[in-house]
């Protein structure tokens, strides 16, 4: 007995069952692994038509060490490489908030010349306390070929 080999049944893991019903991700890796079987069924089927041997085996071999000799150069420069990448970016990011600051300081203060050329020209007074019309009507004028022109 102690020569055969027991089969004992795995425990059911219900992550990874859930991962393989449900996960979008592992629905496209399948996909994709099953599309490019596919594409190599049909590229032998067409080698065995045309009666040409199997040179694709030899071009894996040629790209996967070449994917080996490519995919790790220097942890150090990789990481460098990184870093320096970061600092661009938030380099970037500042000089974008800087100059977007600016054009709200900017737009800011056009606004408060605007408002105070108003109330300065609304505020005048003739020598009995009167408000002055004429600077009322100008405001009023500017307001409507405003409106006009938009």
């Amino acid at each position: 007995m102690s020569s055969q080999v027991e089969k004992t049944k795995k425990p059911f893991d219900k992550k990874k069952w859930r991962t393989k019903k449900y996960s979008n991700k592992q629905k496209f890796q399948d996909w994709d692994e099953r599309r490019k079987k596919a594409v190599i069924r049909d590229y032998y089927k067409e080698l065995n038509k045309s009666g040409n041997e199997r040179p694709l085996d030899t071009l894996n071999y040629e790209a996967n060490n070449l994917t080996k000799q490519q995919k790790r150069q220097n942890p150090h420069k990789e990481a460098q490489e990184r870093y320096n990448q970061i600092q661009e970016e938030k380099k970037a990011r500042r000089l974008e908030a800087s100059k977007k600051k600016e054009e709200i300081q900017k737009a800011l203060e056009e606004y408060k010349q605007k408002k105070r050329l108003k109330n300065k020209k609304l505020g005048k007074k003739t020598k009995k306390g009167q408000p002055v019309m004429k600077e009322r009507l100008e405001l009023l004028l500017e307001k409507i070929q405003a409106s006009v022109n938009s």
